[in-house]
């Protein structure tokens, strides 16, 4: 029984990670039409209009950790490469 109650507890986290759809209230930024961008190198970013409230996170670079809904947050890593795009 207790196995049973660890994995729903993780559905909420497995739903999440398909992300909002278009038009969702979660999707206030518009992050779900750029999630092209998701596993491409961030050097793409130099050829892609972002809307104005976007800002890219490096790795290491300070950030505030207020939640904006209206921004979009795109996650780089230590390669350079984009792991996420969301609302935030």
């Amino acid at each position: 029984m207790p196995g049973r109650l660890a994995a729903f507890s993780l559905l909420p986290l497995a739903l999440a990670a398909c992300g909002p759809a278009p038009g969702d209230p979660g999707d206030a930024c518009g992050a779900s039409t750029m999630q092209f961008l998701v596993d491409r190198p961030a050097s793409i970013l130099d050829g892609v209009a972002l809307p104005e409230n976007t800002r890219v996170l490096r790795p290491g670079q300070p950030a505030t950790m207020d939640f904006r809904p209206d921004r979009m947050t795109i996650t780089v890593d230590e390669a350079g490469r984009i792991l996420r795009v969301d609302c935030v």
